[in-house]
C-alpha cells in the first residue's frame, strides 16, 4: 500500500519507518512484517510515534511503496526516523533506494540499524549490539518487545557518518574479478575489469579478505553456525603463518599514497628501489577503518587500541595521538602483522601498527612476473578474489546522518529483546615481535 498522496503535519506525531530485509537473519525480518499496521506507540503523555514496517523485496528498484510514501510524509516533515532491518550491506540498499526516489539522505532521514546479519558491525558501532533480535519477544503481549524497542529508536541520538567511494582496477587482458568463486562480468556478459562501490564501514587487503572470502563460500542461515565457520576458517588461514605462505601485504602491494593516484605523497612504499616511508612487521592484513568494530564485533576498537606506528617515516607526528571519527571525512590506515591479533586487539596483547589517517587513498599493486598475482579484498564483509589486480582508489562520498543508541549499558542492545555484547580493552604494553 503506497499510502495517501498528502501526509498532514501532526507535531504530536512523528512518524518512524523500518525496512527490513526478509531474507536476513536466517529469514528473522519476516517477523517484523508481522506486527500490524498501523502501530502506535505513546512516547509521552503529548507525543506517539507511528511505525511503518516494509519489505525491501516488494517493488522493483526504483519504484518501491515504502519509499514512495517515505518522499511523502517528508513533504510535510523535516525529517524522519528510518531504521534498516538486515546486515551491514542493507544499509546502502536503502541509502540507494531513498536517493532514487528523490529523497535528499544527507538531511531527510537518520538512520539506525535492527541487527539481522552474522556480524551487524554498523550495529555494533552505533550501540544496538550484534544479536539478532529473538521473535517471540518482539510480538508476543501485543507486541511489547516492539514497543520497548520503539522507546529506544525515539531516544536515539543523531551523528553524522561518512560514506566512501570505492574504485578497484584490475588488468585489462589478464584480470579478473571473483565473487563466490565466480566470475563477475558486465551487462554484455564480458569479464569485469573494475569494481566500483561504496564503503560505509571497512575494506581490507590480503589475509582478512581471504578468510572473508572463505566464510562466505561456506555462509548458512544460522548466526551462530557462521561465527563456527568463520572462526575455523580463521584458524585454518592463520596456519599459514607456519609454512611462510599464504597473503602478505608486501607481497601483493607496490605502495600507498595520499591522493587519487600515484602523484600522490607516498605513505607507504614496498620494493629495493623504492625511496619513500617502508612498512613494519611484514603485516599479513592491511585495513581502511571508519568504525571502531570490525569482524563482526570480534575486534572492537582495533584503532583506539594500536599504540605503534607502522611505517618507518609516518606522514602525521602526531599519528599516535589521532582519534577515530566516523564523520570526519576521514579514514584511518592500519596494519595487523598476525590475523590472529584482529580477535584480541587490546593492548593487553599485540595490537596493530598505526599507518595514516586521511583521505583520499590509493593503493597501487604489484605487477605479475611469471606468474598471476591473486589476492583478495573486501569491503563491509563483501568479498572478492583479485587476478592481476592494478590499482584501488577511494574518495570521499557523501554523508548521512545515523542514529546511535543513547544508553547502551542497559541490559540487552534491543532492551529486553535480545542480549548486549560489550567489549573491554586493556591498558599494558608488549613490544612486537
Amino acid at each position: 500500500m503506497q499510502g495517501p498522496a498528502v501526509v498532514p503535519y501532526d507535531a504530536d506525531l512523528e512518524h518512524v519507518f523500518l525496512f527490513v530485509n526478509p531474507k536476513a537473519g536466517g529469514q528473522l525480518g519476516d517477523v517484523f512484517l508481522q506486527i500490524p499496521q498501523p502501530f502506535d506507540v505513546r512516547i509521552d503523555p503529548t507525543r506517539r510515534a507511528r511505525l511503518h514496517v516494509f519489505s525491501l523485496t516488494e517493488g522493483k528498484s526504483g519504484n518501491k511503496p515504502g519509499f514512495h510514501f517515505l518522499r511523502q510524509v517528508l513533504m510535510s516533515y523535516a525529517w524522519v526516523r528510518v531504521f534498516v532491518g538486515g546486515g551491514d550491506g542493507t544499509v546502502m540498499w536503502v541509502v540507494s533506494e531513498a536517493q532514487k526516489h528523490g529523497v535528499h539522505t544527507e538531511t531527510g532521514i537518520r538512520i539506525g540499524m535492527v541487527p539481522l546479519g552474522t556480524g551487524n558491525d554498523f550495529s555494533q558501532a552505533l550501540g544496538w549490539g550484534g544479536r539478532n533480535p529473538d521473535a517471540d519477544a518482539l510480538l508476543k503481549n501485543d507486541c511489547a518487545g516492539m514497543r520497548d524497542l520503539m522507546q529506544d529508536w525515539i531516544k536515539a541520538e543523531t551523528e553524522l557518518h561518512d560514506i566512501w567511494r570505492i574504485s578497484l582496477k584490475v588488468d585489462e587482458e589478464d584480470g579478473f574479478l571473483y565473487n563466490k568463486d565466480t566470475v563477475l562480468t558486465d551487462a554484455d556478459g564480458s569479464e569485469q575489469k573494475s569494481l566500483d562501490s561504496h564503503m560505509l564501514l571497512y575494506c581490507g587487503i590480503a589475509k582478512d579478505a581471504e578468510l572473508a572470502y572463505n566464510v562466505e563460500l561456506r555462509r548458512t542461515k544460522s548466526q551462530c553456525l557462521n561465527k563456527l565457520v568463520y572462526i575455523w576458517q580463521g584458524a585454518m588461514i592463520s596456519l599459514h603463518f607456519f609454512c611462510c605462505v599464504g597473503q602478505r601485504v608486501q607481497r601483493v602491494l607496490r605502495g600507498l599514497y595520499h591522493g587519487t593516484s600515484r602523484k600522490g605523497e607516498p605513505i607507504f612504499e614496498v620494493g629495493v628501489r623504492s625511496k619513500g616511508p617502508r612498512l613494519y612487521s611484514n603485516p599479513e592484513m592491511l585495513l581502511c577503518l571508519n568504525i571502531n568494530s570490525y569482524g563482526g564485533g570480534v575486534a572492537r576498537n582495533l584503532w583506539n587500541n594500536s599504540w605503534r606506528n607502522g611505517t618507518s617515516q609516518p606522514l602525521m607526528d602526531d599519528l599516535l595521538e589521532l582519534d577515530q571519527d566516523p564523520g570526519d571525512k576521514q579514514l584511518e590506515v592500519m596494519t595487523l602483522s598476525r590475523l590472529l591479533r584482529a580477535a584480541m586487539p587490546t593492548n593487553s596483547v599485540l595490537g596493530g601498527r598505526r599507518v595514516f589517517q586521511g583521505a583520499p587513498l590509493h593503493f597501487e599493486f604489484k605487477q605479475r612476473n611469471y606468474r598471476d598475482l591473486i589476492t583478495f579484498f573486501q569491503v563491509d564483509g563483501e568479498s572478492y578474489k583479485l587476478q592481476n589486480p592494478v590499482s584501488l582508489t577511494i574518495e570521499h562520498n557523501q554523508q548521512i546522518c545515523v542514529l546511535c543508541k543513547v544508553d547502551s549499558r542497559r541490559t540487552g542492545c534491543c532492551g529486553n529483546v535480545c542480549g548486549f555484547e560489550s567489549a573491554s580493552s586493556g591498558s599494558t604494553s608488549d613490544p612486537d615481535v
